[in-house]
């Protein structure tokens, strides 16, 4: 017998998942414009390509973004695939790169919490943790595995990480979780003064409770 996740309605639309909602709970408080599932790809080599419908675009960030709640629901080759420009996703007129990078797509994972830190030896103030998050980014041939946090003054990107493949395309499997891996827990940012707009936008998704849901 097959488990179907229960859609949940929100802001017009109607989510196949609790997490994707909770995201888009998220975007609305920290003012972050969102596409839900605008429109399916095919991503590949020719004659290879496979159907791929992203989650969110954020047409401000200039990202696509991936939702999933554990590692193991990951299609690494696909979201490969969908990394890299010129057979993946659309890239915007304009891309949004960092330091050469182009950044291509966002993987977001559970809600985390954030929080206060207190040093464990001297029971001291050690600074506020957030989330930091996975992002895809293409350079020069190569898709590379950094990071990315929310931040009041906007989406702060890291692309720099492990290469995780290039365009051939060729998956480095060997050195997954060396280099590269672990995408759905990508992380933490410990910053010595709270974001008060980032940790009010992840309590708000945690926390919120949605009417209705139906089974598709």
């Amino acid at each position: 017998m097959s488990i179907r996740a229960i859609e949940i309605s929100y802001a017009g639309h109607r989510f196949r998942s609790r997490l994707e909602a909770r995201w888009a709970v998220f975007f609305d408080t920290m003012g972050i414009q969102w596409e839900y599932e605008p429109q399916g790809y095919a991503v590949g080599l020719d004659g290879e390509r496979r159907p791929y419908l992203p989650d969110f675009w954020l047409p401000g960030e200039k990202l696509w973004v991936e939702v999933k709640g554990a590692e193991d629901q990951l299609d690494v080759e696909l979201l490969v695939y969908a990394a890299i420009p010129h057979f993946g996703l659309p890239s915007p007129s304009v891309p949004r790169c960092e330091n050469g990078y182009e950044a291509r797509l966002l993987i977001l994972g559970s809600i985390s919490r954030t929080g206060r830190l207190i040093d464990q030896t001297t029971g001291e103030h050690a600074g506020y943790s957030q989330p930091a998050h996975t992002l895809l980014s293409f350079r020069k041939g190569d898709v590379f595995s950094g990071s990315a946090s929310f931040l009041s003054s906007g989406l702060d990107l890291w692309p720099q990480g492990g290469i995780v493949a290039n365009d051939a395309p060729r998956i480095h499997w060997e050195t997954r979780g060396s280099e590269w891996g672990n995408w759905v827990n990508g992380g933490g940012l410990i910053s010595e003064n709270r974001d008060a707009k980032v940790h009010a936008a992840y309590r708000a998704a945690r926390s919120a409770h949605f009417e209705h849901g139906e089974t598709p």
